[in-house]
């Protein structure tokens, strides 16, 4: 194995149940972040031009791709992806904001925060549009999709550096650009008669408009909604947990397998039932298991939750690879995961050892797999075993970054240890101040600094757990 888990600690603090699994301790997920996945989103080519532009593809050794002189890694991309070199991808962006924000989230880091903020700058300013929408792939500058032809999932991830900005700092003109495309994708996509999200409103290269996308309902939720929905003011917290709540009923009712725990990643086409077939895959399925439990939990629906954390459980045990090293599998019987799909399934299964200790037996064995295969030496992350590209336009470290983000905090209360949050904004609205997915019995905080005028606010908290409906 390329590197030792370090600080290695079993359950503390008295429960009954005999120790779980050891399994890393807060710190280590600290350290990857500062010292293996920071450095590679730190390079000076990783800031764009004007900063705040990320770029959507660079070079393994984190320089800016060059398309008159490609380095190797992307002269010798996959055949599928060379048509799109030339594009940036608003999604991306927006991925890369979030892993700005949670670099600082976990260590207070300046230089992160101030990229975090030039991200959603941009975004707001050249990105998007007047009506909500939100200018979705580009070349030479120009948006290649109108707003009818643009998918409602490139929407969802164009939320998400706002969204977590927004949770970082309470800055209530972010907010209220939030709240602007939010209402523009409920009022242009939500089809009433059938009950759910439409792909999108326009036939182009991203769709016919036919499409049943289980992506289309699930990421507006993972996306931004389940972080932003429990810090909103009235009266739009009471219609973005009615719109939650539409989402989770369209998922369950209409994307879950009779009699199975899984999902269809799709509706129509031929071959949708197929495994082999498009986002049919574990990780689909435990992300919509993990956010159908997290939602249902916060709306105060205790039968949905239930029925969401018997699914989940029953995925992970299908997924799991008992044998050899361990780790996850993407199907049944089939290949091990790749580096998202492996977040998600750790993410899933470390929120349930909040409330079922005994989960924490995946993790001892799927911790160790993800720093071997994942984590490359010279920083940043590889999509599958050791290698592959580590950014473009599919691939980023928002997935990295929630999982050590994800992982720090679930760790940190397993492990019986304090976690450590770093906020950046006015002391009057403290209370937006959660750990990330989840909330926790105390939290002390305390001012560390300043930065554009604001407090940076660390915060202790200590008994992390569900977040509960009030």
């Amino acid at each position: 194995m390329k590197r030792v888990l370090l600080s290695v600690c079993l359950l503390a603090g008295g429960n009954s149940q005999a120790a779980a699994p050891a399994i890393p301790s807060a710190q280590r997920w600290l350290e990857s972040v500062e010292k293996e996945l920071a450095p590679f989103w730190l390079h000076q080519d990783a800031a764009g031009h004007p900063i705040g532009n990320f770029p959507t593809y660079r070079c393994n050794d984190g320089s800016l791709y060059q398309q008159m002189e490609p380095c190797d890694d992307l002269a010798f991309a996959p055949e599928w992806m060379k048509p799109h070199l030339g594009e940036s991808y608003t999604r991306m962006q927006a991925r890369h904001t979030f892993v700005y924000g949670v670099i600082f989230h976990l260590t207070g880091d300046k230089q992160a925060l101030e990229l975090a903020k030039a991200g959603v700058d941009y975004l707001r300013e050249h990105l998007l549009e007047e009506q909500g929408s939100v200018i979705s792939v580009r070349e030479a500058g120009q948006s290649i999709y109108s707003a009818q032809q643009r998918t409602t999932q490139d929407l969802a991830y164009a939320q998400l550096g706002m969204a977590f900005y927004y949770y970082l700092s309470g800055d209530q003109q972010v907010l209220a650009d939030i709240l602007k495309v939010k209402d523009y994708i409920f009022e242009q996509y939500w089809d009433a008669d059938s009950q759910r999200l439409r792909w999108v409103n326009a036939p182009s290269n991203n769709g016919s408009g036919d499409e049943i996308e289980l992506v289309a309902q699930l990421d507006q939720i993972n996306g931004y909604m389940l972080l932003v929905s429990p810090l909103l003011p009235e009266p739009h917290k009471s219609q973005w947990d009615a719109d939650l709540a539409k989402l989770l009923d369209t998922i369950i009712s209409q994307f879950l397998r009779p009699q199975e725990f899984r999902f269809w990643g799709t509706k129509h086409g031929q071959e949708y039932q197929l495994d082999s077939a498009r986002h049919n895959d574990f990780g689909h399925t435990a992300k919509s298991w993990w956010m159908t439990w997290l939602a249902a939990e916060y709306l105060g629906n205790s039968k949905l939750a239930l029925q969401s954390q018997a699914g989940l459980k029953q995925t992970l045990d299908a997924a799991f690879i008992e044998h050899g090293e361990g780790g996850w599998r993407r199907l049944p019987n089939g290949a091990p995961a790749i580096w998202w799909e492996y977040a998600e399934l750790d993410q899933s299964a470390a929120t349930l050892a909040l409330v079922d200790p005994s989960a924490s037996h995946y993790l001892a064995s799927t911790y160790p797999q993800w720093f071997d295969r994942f984590i490359a030496e010279d920083g940043g992350t590889y999509p599958v075993a050791n290698k592959g590209l580590k950014i473009h336009l599919w691939k980023s470290d928002y997935h990295s970054l929630e999982h050590a983000l994800v992982a720090y905090l679930t760790s940190a209360q397993l492990n019986g240890e304090p976690a450590r949050l770093y906020f950046a904004m006015p002391a009057n609205q403290a209370a937006l101040r959660q750990p990330y997915f989840y909330q926790a019995k105390q939290a002390q905080a305390s001012k560390v600094g300043e930065w554009q005028g604001l407090p940076i606010s660390e915060v202790n908290y200590q008994g992390i757990g569900i977040k509960q409906h009030n």
